[in-house]
């Protein structure tokens, strides 16, 4: 059986805890902050950390794609170990050349017998999902080609919707590519977000309300339409960046409305919620990523 070694970048937010157990390799996102440079998931690993940073440099952030040597050091530790393929999976290309760069390095890498970099589409736990599924898939014997099949299939049935308090910071990173005239301009409102999975794997702007239950109230309905299409049991995160009381009630509201429903609770990190701003909101949902391994 051959050995497939598991790489991801910083922004899917996996614990060093977890990260072991399943023998996942991370490269770390830079997050920038005028000349100093902090390394996501390293030198800061929580959205509390990044406020900080915020508060006592008095100034935004702004995050860069992981260095050429940064991929290649992760594929000669995945070859060190004794692996002999490799997948990658990194945020949506939409919103960073990490799985550009990636992919040019995996191409001239000569190490290994084969090196796949996937685009996940999207951030955080979505990431999560598909470096699991590469591991248990990998652990029960499957090829190569039908991991990819099985992550091409988990991303058809990906969703996602993100809830921020201020626009300016996408604005301001560069990151929102569609809707900003849809909220441009307008205050006190909460724009509703969602990535094209689908598409480029950009973000654009779908929708707004006054107050975050209206908005929750929007990616219901959203929700209900995913469910009512779907005949597959279906797993779904709520995220929050420094918003655990709103996190928390929606993650209550969500499970008594949806019993069939998966739901697990989670956090935003620091490189995504350089981009979202704080108190931010997002709902991640999918096929449930354990019905792969039945």
């Amino acid at each position: 059986m051959t050995k497939t070694a598991v790489i991801v970048d910083s922004s899917a937010a996996i614990p060093q805890s977890i990260r072991n157990s399943y023998d996942i390799i991370e490269v770390a996102i830079p997050i920038i902050f005028g000349e100093e440079t902090y390394m996501g998931g390293q030198d800061l690993q929580t959205v509390d950390q990044l406020m900080k940073i915020i508060d006592e440099k008095k100034m935004q952030g702004n995050t860069s794609q992981p260095s050429p040597a940064q991929w290649e050091q992760a594929l000669n530790q995945a070859k060190d170990s004794g692996y002999e393929d490799a997948v990658i999976i990194t945020l949506s290309s939409g919103i960073s050349g990490a799985y550009q760069t990636a992919k040019l390095i995996a191409e001239s890498y000569e190490g290994l017998n084969r090196i796949e970099v996937v685009d996940s589409k999207l951030i955080n736990m979505a990431v999560f999902d598909q470096a699991v599924l590469v591991r248990k898939l990998s652990e029960a014997g499957k090829s190569m080609d039908d991991i990819l099949a099985v992550l091409q299939d988990y991303r058809d049935n990906l969703g996602v919707r993100l809830v921020v308090n201020d626009i300016s910071h996408l604005k301001r990173t560069g990151r929102l590519s569609r809707g900003q005239a849809l909220v441009g301009g307008l205050l006190n409102i909460k724009p509703i977000l969602t990535f094209d999975i689908p598409g480029d794997g950009k973000i654009s702007a779908i929708g707004k309300a006054r107050k975050m239950s209206g908005a929750k109230d929007m990616i219901q309905q959203s929700f209900e339409e995913y469910l009512a299409q779907v005949d597959f049991p279906v797993r779904s995160y709520i995220l929050d960046a420094g918003a655990k009381k709103v996190g928390d009630k929606w993650l209550k509201d969500f499970q008594a409305k949806y019993p069939a429903v998966t739901f697990e609770r989670g956090v935003l990190d620091p490189v995504v919620t350089v981009h979202t701003g704080n108190e931010s909101m997002a709902i991640i949902w999918a096929r449930d990523y354990t019905s792969y391994l039945d």
